[in-house]
């Protein structure tokens, strides 16, 4: 599966979840803070999946998770918060493994 695929995905889990709770008024009446939460929830809903040894699951909850991620910084757009420019990323060599800012 490519990137493009991936990305194709969480764009499919963000129609469902417009569908579901209404689109973008529904988002833009949704603190930060509560997005933060549901966020970090589907998160160890993953790491509890990948722990029982469902992979699935836990890629599924997953795309939740990045749908979600894409759902509040939207919605943060639509506030007027800024869009922060981000460089592009260096190449990364075997040796530098991954790099945690």
């Amino acid at each position: 599966m490519t990137e493009l695929n991936v990305l194709a995905e969480v764009a499919a889990e963000r129609t469902r979840q417009d569908a579901q709770w209404g689109g973008a008024e529904h988002d833009d009446a949704v603190p930060l803070d509560t997005f933060v939460q549901l966020i970090m929830d589907y998160a160890g809903w993953a790491r509890a999946k990948a722990r029982e040894g469902s992979p699935v699951e836990a890629r599924q909850r997953l795309v939740q998770v990045a749908a979600l991620a894409v759902a509040a910084t939207e919605s943060l757009t639509r506030r007027g918060v800024g869009v922060v420019a981000v460089p592009p990323p260096a190449p990364a060599t075997p040796s530098q493994g991954i790099a945690w800012e």
